[in-house]
């Protein structure tokens, strides 16, 4: 960095230093970064030169700062503003926005700095320099580095504080969300709120402080009572659980499946639900492509009469809502959102509400839904890299290698510095089953993006399907090092237990997962199992029962509430359930199975021995066992 000389000319060189500052906002302006460099060295040359001038240094140095800054050389950006970083908000502005790329310590330093100046009421001094920022940005920046530090209270409330000053400042209303945090969407959109802030957002002075209404947010908290009733949005950085066509095979022993076949690989957390399209006016990408064409964009309420200022501001609170639910794990709603309350042109040319729907309907198991949501993705955004972590997954699901392989091969000639090029290509190997090749591509993504938490869980995963528990535990929890939220690791901790006959712990990682994604009705039944270990057989049902009452067409919830009530002697109770199953599984040999081992307690010889037959033709390889079933149901007379 430049030192601040004595110097010994006087100020009619201050002219050449205002000539350079141009020169170099310029060169910014034109993306230069090369020429505004060499630039903003000669002028923090240059005002060396001037007595007294501390207010050229310190814009001198923030000007270099933010050239090294955009150039991606953050140490250097850094040691060139810390100086002045408590008596400059610019100075300390930049310092924050360098510690966010960087490591723990940096982010001490920045945000004691940003919090001093903010005290002292910095602004009010700042001088207008090219990428100032306004009081909202830096109250955005100081949220993102107390969520780096552990702090959650404190950063939402610098996010609220944000989203006070600029409703229209996403990533701080997003930040909110992910940390759960009590968002009123209404409140920073709709007119009768904030109307009148809105008009004055953009006329106010850059370092005013206006006076701020009452917030519209809570601190980080969630309230039982408010249970979403649809299926849950889990976090789409995860692949855990199964579909519901292995969720209930192979059959074992006396007719009981093995405790483990229910949740056969950590892969999924969501159980396969009734069609959506049944319960949900849904728009496919195909169809929102033709109906744009041959229709006007849906109106939104807006106007004199309406409750929105304008409709940007209906967009706005629509996409808002949207993602509060999504992040909530109310999947269905946020789907109903973005098909009843966007234009067709966002909902079909938006490259964030595709991914947004993609991700959804992957959640919800609607896997070629999904995969359509993602290809129109594909072919408006060809060069996206985000949110292909979850793209590559679904191709896992549905084993599709060729397509997985082509979108990795893209992916590396687009950006193979990216962790999420390398989160596919593990993906691949894995679907490959070489789990060795896998293993590092996860790592390799880690060692990009430390902070990529899917990658410690997918990792994670490989393991546990090898029996590593002890390393595959160790990647769980560097997930949640990087994201206390994650509930996957906290359900991969709980699967590495119950595979490991730890009940107790099994049951508490399962019940923290819970707490997270409440309405999730594959963590609901992970405690039921748990519960059943430990022989609290009344209070694994009830488990049970909210699993069924959360989603009635959930095969897994079924199979294991039927299960045990069969265990349990309760035949009538379990014959219904079965019965159901059924219908909803009739291909599944184990519940054939059972279900005619039912009906032969229930001296049902002719319904038995078409059951037990049915379940013969669907596993030939269980054919001794249901034969043997079959022998004893000869003997009934």
């Amino acid at each position: 960095m430049f030192r601040v000389g004595s110097g010994g000319l006087v100020r009619a060189l201050d002219g050449n230093c205002e000539r350079l500052k141009m020169m170099v906002e310029r060169s910014l302006e034109q993306n230069n970064l090369e020429t505004a460099e060499f630039q903003a060295e000669l002028l923090c040359s240059e005002v060396q030169r001037l007595e007294g001038a501390e207010r050229e240094f310190v814009g001198a140095a923030y000007l270099y700062g933010l050239v090294l800054y955009l150039k991606g050389e953050y140490k250097s950006a850094q040691a060139v503003v810390r100086l002045y970083r408590a008596e400059n908000m610019l100075c300390a502005y930049m310092l924050a926005r360098c510690a966010l790329k960087l490591d723990r310590p940096a982010w001490d330093e920045a945000a004691r700095s940003l919090e001093l100046l903010l005290d002292i009421s910095a602004f009010q001094n700042t001088e207008s320099h090219y990428g100032a920022p306004d009081e909202a940005t830096v109250h955005c920046v100081l949220g993102h580095l107390y969520c780096k530090m552990g702090k959650l209270k404190e950063s939402s409330a610098a996010h609220s504080h944000a989203l006070e000053l600029d409703p229209y400042l996403w990533e701080s209303f997003k930040a909110l969300c992910d940390m759960r945090a009590s968002v009123k969407v209404g409140q920073l959109y709709k007119k009768s709120c904030d109307s009148s802030k809105n008009a004055q957002l953009h006329t106010r002075k850059r370092g005013g402080v206006a006076t701020k209404p009452l917030t519209p947010f809570r601190i980080p908290g969630f309230d039982p009572k408010k249970r979403a009733q649809h299926v849950p949005l889990s976090n789409p950085k995860q692949r855990i659980g199964a579909p519901s066509s292995s969720l209930l095979k192979p059959i074992n022993g006396a007719g009981a499946a093995k405790p483990h076949s229910t949740f056969p690989k950590p892969r999924l957390i969501a159980t396969p639900p009734s069609k959506s399209s049944a319960h949900e006016k849904s728009v496919t990408p195909e169809g929102a492509a033709s109906a744009a064409k041959s229709n006007k964009p849906a109106p939104l309420n807006s106007g004199p009469g309406s409750t929105f200022a304008s409709e940007l501001d209906a967009q706005f609170y629509a996409l808002a809502k949207s993602y509060k639910a999504a992040s909530r794990f109310d999947c269905y709603k946020a789907i109903r959102i973005l098909n009843e309350e966007l234009p067709r042109h966002i909902l079909t040319g938006m490259p964030w509400v595709l991914a947004l729907l993609g991700k959804l309907h992957f959640e919800m198991v609607n896997y070629e839904m999904s995969k359509k949501y993602f290809m129109a993705l594909r072919d408006l955004q060809p060069s996206r890299v985000s949110d292909m972590e979850i793209y590559s997954t679904l191709l896992w699901h549905l084993n599709d290698s060729t397509g997985l392989s082509y979108l990795c091969h893209e992916l590396l000639e687009v950006n193979r510095m990216a962790p999420e090029t390398w989160c596919c290509i593990g993906n691949l190997f894995s679907l490959q089953k070489d789990h060795e090749e896998s293993t590092k591509a996860f790592q390799r993504t880690t060692q990009i993006d430390p902070q990529f938490t899917y990658a410690y869980t997918l990792q994670g995963h490989e393991f546990s399907s090898n029996d590593a528990f002890d390393t595959a535990m160790t990647c769980y929890r560097k997930a949640l090092a990087s994201n206390p939220q994650h509930y996957n690791a906290f359900y991969g901790l709980g699967m590495c237990c119950l595979k490991l006959g730890q009940y107790e712990e099994c049951f508490l990682h399962f019940e923290k997962a819970r707490s997270i994604n409440p309405v999730n009705v594959i963590l609901i039944c992970c405690c039921g199992v748990a519960l059943e270990k430990l022989s609290h057989r009344e209070k694994a049902l009830q488990y049970y029962d909210l699993a069924c009452e959360l989603q009635p067409m959930s095969s897994l919830a079924l199979f294991k509430r039927a299960q045990l009530l069969l265990s349990m002697g309760k035949y009538n109770l379990a014959l219904d359930n079965f019965e159901r199953l059924v219908v909803i599984a009739p291909d599944e040999a184990t519940i054939h199975f059972l279900l005619g081992q039912l009906y032969q307690i229930m001296g049902r010889k002719q319904d038995a021995v078409k059951q037990l037959t049915i379940a013969m033709n669907l596993d030939p390889k269980g054919s001794q066992l249901i034969q043997t079933a079959l022998e004893k149901c000869h003997l009934m007379d």
